[in-house]
């Protein structure tokens, strides 16, 4: 029983830093949240509130990247309700952007074009011009089904024709 007590308050004090940081959102009270994906070390930045990202992998090209997120600029404010595990794909030679509703979520995912063309163009694109893809979600375990919404900024899979 002594044993137990010192890890569940651990486990508070734990719970306790991350929601502090979630709601302060202040990346230096926290430790980086790393988990392995694949052969990749994942670090999560905290953005806002909920919101986290990370740079993976290599080979990213700006260009296409870019390109691809530009197909978003035109649209603006439209709206995109996506619901439980969809995503919609604006793709570019080598990169895709797209944004997914996370398994299991009970109603649709909103967001505008433009706060996707915002968030992927001034957070990720950071790791792109580094030559790395990037993921984001609202959610610190981006390798998780936690959260509502994964933003991701890929390497395009080849098309087999």
């Amino acid at each position: 029983m002594k044993f137990i007590i010192p890890c569940v308050e651990m486990g508070i004090v734990g719970i306790l830093l991350l929601t502090s940081t979630a709601v302060l959102g202040n990346p230096r009270l926290a430790s980086p949240d790393i988990s392995q994906a694949g052969d990749a070390m994942v670090f999560s930045r905290i953005l806002e509130k909920r919101d986290a990202y990370t740079c993976y992998g290599s080979n990213a090209i700006a260009t296409d990247c870019q390109a691809a997120l530009d197909q978003l600029r035109p649209l603006e404010d439209q709206n995109f309700e996506v619901y439980s595990g969809i995503c919609l794909n604006w793709s570019q030679d080598t990169c895709n952007v797209r944004f997914c509703a996370q398994p299991y979520v009970a109603k649709t995912v909103n967001r505008t074009a433009s706060w996707i063309y915002r968030w992927a163009g001034s957070a990720l694109m950071g790791c792109i011009q580094g030559g790395q893809y990037a993921v984001m979600g609202d959610s610190l375990n981006l390798n998780g089904n936690g959260g509502t919404y994964r933003l991701h900024v890929e390497q395009a899979t080849p098309r087999h024709g």
